[in-house]
């Protein structure tokens, strides 16, 4: 119970508590998991929920120049440590969207308000997309093990989903590649038991079989990646 308190508080916007530095917690877009980016995954640091400013960025659709030791947001300075930015400060920066905690879940949530214009913002179009189309969709904690890249020529990377103890039904992986990686626009690459089934790509994926713990793939060359988790039925 205070360990949940203790995380509410500094995700939330409370000072450094070092008690909560190495308490899992999970990043939730909507309905989707973002399960890592380059510049890494996120993650709580004295305190914190901590991302990559580059990759928050783009997922949010902000533009953050830096400057010096700080992003311009909005004309709002967020401090950034290492290429990392606090959650809570970039979603404060007069953006729209709001960050919340599911003490059940163990989550921070990012959401929005009704009538912001989902277009210029990459993570609702990918909700819109792939997320709302869960039935039903898993919203518990969720935890991801990054693995090594696949041999040549595959260009995938395997990760290793774990929820809290809820029984998972499948998990698709939605990576950004960003304009210049396989074309002039950028692609959203997507990889599990949503992606698209053709004839001579046939999809085959065998989802979770309603186990805790669930496998996915992603490109390597993703700026994020966000997981489309469906619940067990």
């Amino acid at each position: 119970m205070w360990q949940t308190l203790l995380l509410a508080v500094a995700i939330l916007g409370g000072s450094g508590i070092s008690q909560a530095a190495s308490a899992p917690v999970s990043v939730r877009f909507g309905a989707l998991y973002w399960i890592d980016a380059q510049g890494g995954a996120p993650g709580v640091e004295a305190g914190r929920v901590r991302v990559p400013l580059v990759a928050a960025c783009d997922l949010l659709g902000l533009t953050c120049p830096v400057a010096g030791r700080a992003a311009v947001v909005n004309g709002v300075r967020v401090p950034v440590t290492a290429g990392r930015v606090a959650l809570r400060d970039l979603i404060a920066a007069r953006t729209p969207f709001t960050l919340t905690f599911d003490a059940r879940s163990r989550t921070a949530v990012v959401s929005t308000p009704p009538l912001v214009n989902m277009i210029a913002v990459p993570w609702m179009q990918a909700e819109q997309d792939w997320g709302l189309s869960l039935n039903p969709p898993y919203r518990g904690p969720l935890w991801a093990q990054r693995g090594a890249p696949e041999r040549a020529p595959s260009r995938l990377r395997r990760y290793v989903l774990t929820s809290g103890g809820g029984a998972l039904g499948s998990v698709t992986l939605l990576g950004h590649l960003r304009a210049g990686v396989v074309g002039t626009v950028g692609v959203l690459n997507v990889v599990g038991a949503q992606a698209p089934s053709l004839p001579d790509t046939p999809n085959r994926d065998p989802g979770c079989g309603a186990r805790p713990r669930c496998e996915g793939r992603a490109d390597v060359r993703a700026l994020w990646v966000l997981a489309a988790v469906e619940a067990a039925r």
